[in-house]
């Protein structure tokens, strides 16, 4: 495997996916709204007089977050195949490698930096909130749910790049 081609990807795979989050984020803050610690969705519908709507973000973006997996599966597929993986083996430690990357992107730049220290992307009726914007350990809990999720698109990845490659 080529590893100069591996960095390569982790940074533009770094880049789009922290423009697409932030950027998201930007254009309209409820836009991750389930992935807010509680205390500041909870502030959220308190203060906005919304507590209707909560299930009917939630389920959008439980299909959200589908359609991303998904999406990376196949992505992740075409990366390992152009860093240069041949076996099964191969392209499944470097798609959960992948993963586990743009996980630590996420939660130790977006979540812990961008995230926390960045006013325009709070919630209205939260701006006050610092300490818990600030709360590193929720970013990090709330993803160990997901390392399972990571070997099954690591499985399901290397098997696409076997079959089409």
């Amino acid at each position: 495997m080529n590893v100069t081609v591996i960095m390569i990807e982790l940074l533009i795979m770094f880049l789009v996916f922290g423009f697409l989050a932030f950027g998201l984020l930007l254009i309209n803050p409820l836009t991750f709204i389930s992935d807010y610690p509680p205390e500041i969705q909870e502030e959220y519908y308190r203060s906005q007089n919304k507590e209707a709507t909560r299930e009917k973000l939630t389920a959008l973006m439980k299909i959200k977050k589908v359609v991303a997996l998904i999406v990376f599966m196949f992505l992740f597929a075409w990366m390992i195949h152009i860093a240069g993986a041949k076996t099964f083996v191969q392209g499944l430690l470097l798609s959960y490698g992948y993963a586990l990357a743009i996980f630590a992107w996420d939660t130790f730049f977006i979540d812990w930096v961008l995230f926390a220290n960045v006013k325009k992307i709070r919630l209205p009726g939260t701006e006050h909130m610092d300490k818990e914007y600030h709360q590193k350990w929720f970013h990090v809990k709330v993803c160990f749910p997901m390392i399972p999720v990571f070997a099954v698109i690591g499985v399901l990845s290397s098997l696409i790049m076997i079959w089409i490659w």
